[in-house]
């Protein structure tokens, strides 16, 4: 069977509520999206969907090196394995709960089959004028023996005033084939400041769409910093929608891919009240036979003058198999804005290569400093050092080389 007869055969079991029951008909009534559909033109989920992924896998158990192998240290920690809640930490004007069922809108089929569906994930609460200085860790672990297909559904809610930052990883830790369906909702208050940084290196035999739905009320900021680096194949959907005005969103990535990794990028950012910004810088290098996929669209409304909007989309193929679609997007219907969008698709300097070998350096240390001084400008916007140096080594795993500087 397909892992749309399992999704059937597991929704009959669980005896879904009229309101869940109605959002899965919907779905099943559409499947999974494909190349027919404009968000999904370059995005084919033919061949993953056609696996027999179990519904919902539980796990076993994790050990304290597992933990250690992939955290970056930070004193806070909160835990899953196989979407359950396992440890969390006592924070002063921060509430960590599991999984509680909440309303959203619904992007696309797929967000409506994790409303449907979801029964584990997080709530996260952070009190009005609460500064949490140390960056929250939040760990999902997998290490099912059998392929699953699972639901993540969380909530964060930041209150006025508070300042709060997040380190996020999903990370496989069996052979088996995980398909993760992962939703996250966070509603910002006035003045308040969130950074969410995602780190996606997980297994070979990993999947993984990110949904992220972001609200801002006036003078929020956010910050989405995203490392793409591992994985089979990753989707990441990010929507900002601005409800107040003076509003800054702010959004940076970096995908370096090899083999036959895939990583597709969407984002939208809704400017819909005035004296609002919103910047996102993208990068991408493509090794093997790897494919890159980004599509932004900013959209300003007619009443959100004053706005100031920036997009951008870098990326280098290195391999002669590698490809990459780019889609930046604009759609304006105020008339006293500043807006910028933009794509770059090439290869390395030939002349800073030479330049480079000429000095002494190794063809291949040359190619991947120039590709880190690529990157760094993304890496540099990032403001957790754990995260950056984090990324530092990624990228010289993924080259294969050793960059021994500091960023």
């Amino acid at each position: 069977m397909g892992l749309i007869e399992n999704i059937k055969s597991f929704s009959e079991k669980e005896k879904l509520g009229t309101e869940k029951n109605g959002l899965l008909q919907s779905f099943l009534a559409k499947g999974f999206p494909t190349i027919k559909e404009e968000e999904w033109k370059y995005t084919s989920l033919k061949k993953i969907v056609a696996n027999d992924f179990s519904v919902e896998g539980n796990g076993t158990t994790i050990s304290e090196n597992d933990i250690e192998k992939y955290t970056l240290g930070f004193e806070h920690k909160i835990i899953f394995l196989a979407g359950v809640l396992i440890s969390k930490p006592n924070i002063e004007g921060v509430s960590i709960s599991d999984f509680s069922d909440f309303e959203t809108k619904n992007n696309d089929a797929i967000s409506g089959l994790n409303s449907a569906l979801a029964k584990k994930g997080f709530t996260i609460k952070v009190e009005s004028n609460t500064i949490v200085e140390s960056p929250i860790e939040i760990l999902f672990f997998s290490n099912t023996k059998n392929d699953n297909f699972v639901q993540h559904r969380n909530k964060i809610v930041v209150g006025d005033n508070a300042q709060i930052k997040f380190v996020e990883r999903i990370q496989n830790l069996s052979d088996a084939k995980c398909f993760v369906n992962h939703f996250t909702q966070i509603s910002i208050g006035e003045n308040a400041n969130i950074e969410y940084n995602k780190i996606q290196d997980n297994s070979k035999n990993s999947i993984l769409i990110d949904n992220m739905n972001i609200y801002q009320l006036q003078d929020a900021n956010a910050i989405v910093n995203t490392l793409i680096f591992g994985g089979a194949f990753t989707r990441n959907t990010l929507n900002f929608e601005q409800n107040g005005s003076n509003c800054d969103s702010n959004m940076n990535g970096i995908s370096i891919l090899d083999n036959n990794q895939f990583a597709d990028n969407h984002t939208f950012v809704d400017h819909k009240q005035p004296y609002c910004r919103s910047n996102e810088m993208y990068k991408g290098v493509y090794l093997g036979n790897s494919k890159g996929v980004f599509n932004g669209k900013i959209m300003v409304r007619p009443d959100a003058q004053k706005i100031d909007a920036f997009q951008s989309n870098n990326n280098l193929l290195l391999s002669e198999n590698a490809t990459i679609d780019s889609k930046p997007q604009l759609e304006i219907y105020a008339d006293d804005v500043k807006c910028s969008h933009g794509c770059t698709i090439g290869q390395l300097d030939d002349n800073a290569l030479f330049y480079m070998r000429s000095r002494g350096i190794r063809k291949k240390e040359a190619g991947a400093v120039l590709t880190y001084a690529f990157a760094s400008e993304a890496v540099n916007n990032m403001s957790i050092p754990e995260v950056k140096k984090m990324a530092q080594k990624l990228i010289a795993k993924k080259l294969n080389v050793d960059l021994d500087f500091n960023l």
